[in-house]
């Protein structure tokens, strides 16, 4: 009872209209690009999707997740996109600590109670630069001896 059925396989009107569909998305998304560039207005998934639906004459446009999908869309989306170049860009910075603290203003009689209650109200974000930033300053006093 193991059978095979060879129409269910071969799907080849599916290939056509899967190659009709991606040609469309990659020609308007595109031409919204193109357009945007051309506005000055910034190039985001969003406003290449919106600019689609107000290009394409059935007015449907293209999903933001068929830019991602498409590769050659995504590409030409990444060339023109200064909110992914900014992306790209935050990734590979590094946090840059200043180490210009006055250490006579640190008092060696100051309470530990009180650190720990603004250490606690910091979000984890803060938290981490502020205890990152203390271990720059205990490594700086270590070395400098």
């Amino acid at each position: 009872m193991n059978q095979t059925f060879p129409l269910k396989n071969k799907r080849t009107w599916l290939k056509e209209v899967h190659e009709f569909r991606s040609q469309r998305s990659l020609s308007l998304g595109k031409e919204a690009i193109e357009l945007l560039v051309k506005q000055n207005l910034p190039v985001t998934l969003k406003t290449v999707s919106e600019k689609s639906k107000e290009i394409d004459p059935e007015k449907k446009g293209i999903h933001q997740n068929t830019i991602r999908i498409n590769e050659y869309l995504y590409e030409c989306y990444k060339q023109h996109s200064l909110t992914y170049k900014q992306k790209e860009n935050t990734k590979s910075m590094k946090p840059n600590f200043n180490a210009d603290i006055d250490f006579r203003k640190i008092k060696p009689n100051r309470s530990v109670e009180n650190k720990q209650r603004k250490y606690m109200k910091l979000s984890k974000k803060n938290l981490y630069s502020a205890c990152s930033l203390r271990n720059n300053i205990l490594m700086i006093i270590i070395l400098n001896g």
